[in-house]
């Protein structure tokens, strides 16, 4: 299992071989979107392990970039990123708990608004 200390220092290893800060948002908003496309189809094939795997991964990296955002710099945006982050966490939360899909179908719209944003960000730089 991942632990925060550990995707710290996955994200410092990879920040040091290059890696701008908007590319690891981007790889970690497409990783949660991923992971829970798993959780779904784990979901309605009744298979326990593989949903909380899938749930474990999502929440540990939305978790993550919650904790990168800087309120000192980011102002607005920030705080708008940090309401994001957390309504994403409250419905994995709910959807987790209660084998809710309609919980966990509620994140892919606001984590794919997001991850097209991040895209659009990295092509005009």
């Amino acid at each position: 299992m991942l632990t925060s200390s550990n995707a710290v220092q996955a994200y410092r290893q990879v920040g040091q071989q290059g890696v701008s800060t908007d590319r690891l948002v981007l790889l970690g908003l497409e990783g949660i979107l991923e992971y829970l496309r798993r959780a779904e189809m784990a979901m309605q094939a009744h298979d326990l392990s593989a949903k909380a795997a899938a749930m474990d991964r999502a929440y540990q990296l939305t978790a993550h970039l919650l904790a990168s955002v800087d309120h000192e710099r980011g102002g607005e945006i920030a705080g708008n990123l940090d309401l994001l982050y957390r309504f994403v966490l409250e419905k994995l939360s709910l959807a987790n708990i209660f084998d809710d899909l309609e919980a966990l179908r509620a994140c892919r719209p606001v984590l794919e608004d997001l991850r097209d944003g991040w895209r659009g960000l990295l092509q005009r730089a």
